[in-house]
């Protein structure tokens, strides 16, 4: 610990496990601004006399902010620097939360999930980018690993706190109104987190064209794109389809689906300590693929029975956790230098949640007669565009994994 830039208190050290956990936290907390109005949107949409398509655009708002803005979001990153983007972006998701409480109309409601959304770009984007810059190494490895869990926690979490005020009328605004006092927490808690070296350039604008013209972030974008695609497609249709095809209950389907994002989480937190551990990178994203092909396609066939559906389920997300992992671990690696990494963790950030906004459609739409043939070759086409572009990335990742960030840390 030392003396605070801001003259009061401590800061973390930077690129020490407390730092990088509190960092995972804003993780876990900012996905929880997207998924904390699914368990009640029922009474969200009684409320404003919503249809379901707009009470789906209640959801999604949030990460379409982030499906636009992340590029540009991640070039503030750089320029003004990720502690204060992260301190602002709490006090931004904060609001957003007391709009929404308030809101007594259709208007204030989406209003303050615009700026829940402006909150939730900058808290993933500035997060991921302050580990990237605190850490290298071995360390990075594994921080990044447990970074690609972030979104599984939160979505569980979030399910399992928010789900018990569904159905009690205005009980719904609880859910806003006490994510926006752990907001005002964290919005405190983030002057603690380590600031960038004083001396550090202005970036500017134009510096976004150096992440964009070059091809390896692309490449680490196209797998996190397709890997989000595939991944909340199929876990957003899966109650839907246990229930529809296996006469399930509702509670057990959407049980088995929480099982499953357990394995998401274990697939994730595993990359770092595999890769630690000498594992090849390549051999883990050829594992990690060929587990989630598998489990995908065996979820959809015809002759699959109920357990037989839910080991599938369980399976693919080993796998795509797996993969989720290697594609994080990948992204300092193609950043074109320690300056732009805001830039490229944005671009990839954008490109994950256009997949994120397009899978579940995809899904939904084949979930009919016959429609497990389609499923199937979605699964195949997103798993190879997932793995195929990684050996690359992972690549250059190695040639550049004993570079040391200014003001980070040396490799542990």
């Amino acid at each position: 610990m030392r003396a605070s830039a801001f003259g009061v208190g401590f800061t973390m050290r930077p690129g020490k496990w407390p730092c990088i956990i509190l960092l995972y936290v804003y993780g876990v907390v900012a996905t929880s601004l997207v998924t904390q109005s699914a368990p009640v949107i029922g009474d969200v949409s009684d409320r404003f006399h919503l249809s379901h398509t707009v009470s789906g655009w209640v959801i999604s708002i949030p990460s379409l902010v982030t499906a636009v803005a992340a590029v540009f979001g991640g070039w503030i990153i750089d320029r003004v620097g990720d502690k204060q983007v992260i301190v602002g972006g709490s006090a931004f998701a904060m609001a957003g939360n007391v709009v929404v409480v308030l809101a007594q109309n259709t208007a204030t409601l989406f209003a303050g999930r615009l700026v829940e959304g402006v909150g939730y770009l900058t808290l993933t984007v500035g997060a991921v980018t302050m580990i990237m810059r605190t850490t290298t190494g071995a360390r990075r490895a594994v921080a990044l690993g447990v970074w690609a869990s972030h979104t599984a926690v939160g979505i569980s979490l979030t399910l399992s706190l928010i789900a018990p005020l569904a159905g009690h009328g205005e009980r719904w605004r609880w859910a806003f109104g006490g994510h926006a006092i752990l907001l005002a927490v964290l919005a405190a808690t983030a002057f603690l987190l380590p600031a960038r070296d004083a001396g550090a350039p202005v970036r500017q604008l134009s510096e976004i064209w150096t992440v964009l013209r070059r091809l390896p972030p692309y490449r680490v974008a196209l797998a996190s794109g397709a890997s989000a695609f595939i991944q909340t497609g199929i876990m957003n249709a899966l109650t839907a389809y246990l229930t529809g095809r296996f006469a399930v209950s509702t509670s057990e389907a959407a049980g088995a689906g929480t099982i499953a994002e357990g394995f998401v989480i274990v697939g994730s937190l595993s990359v770092g300590h595999l890769l630690k551990a000498g594992q090849s990178a390549r051999r883990l994203a050829l594992i990690g693929g060929a587990v989630t092909l598998v489990g995908g396609i065996v979820l959809y066939l015809p002759p699959t029975q109920y357990f037989g559906a839910c080991a599938s389920v369980c399976a693919f997300s080993l796998g795509i956790g797996l993969v989720n992992g290697l594609i994080w671990t990948c992204v300092p690696g193609v950043a074109p230098s320690p300056e732009t990494m805001g830039a490229t963790s944005g671009l990839v950030s954008q490109v994950t949640y256009l997949g994120v906004l397009l899978g579940p459609p995809a899904i939904f739409s084949t979930l009919h007669d016959g429609g497990w043939t389609t499923r199937a070759g979605l699964v195949v086409v997103m798993v190879v565009l997932q793995v195929a572009p990684l050996p690359i990335g992972l690549a250059v990742s190695r040639a550049r994994a004993a570079r040391k960030v200014p003001g980070g840390p040396a490799a542990e």
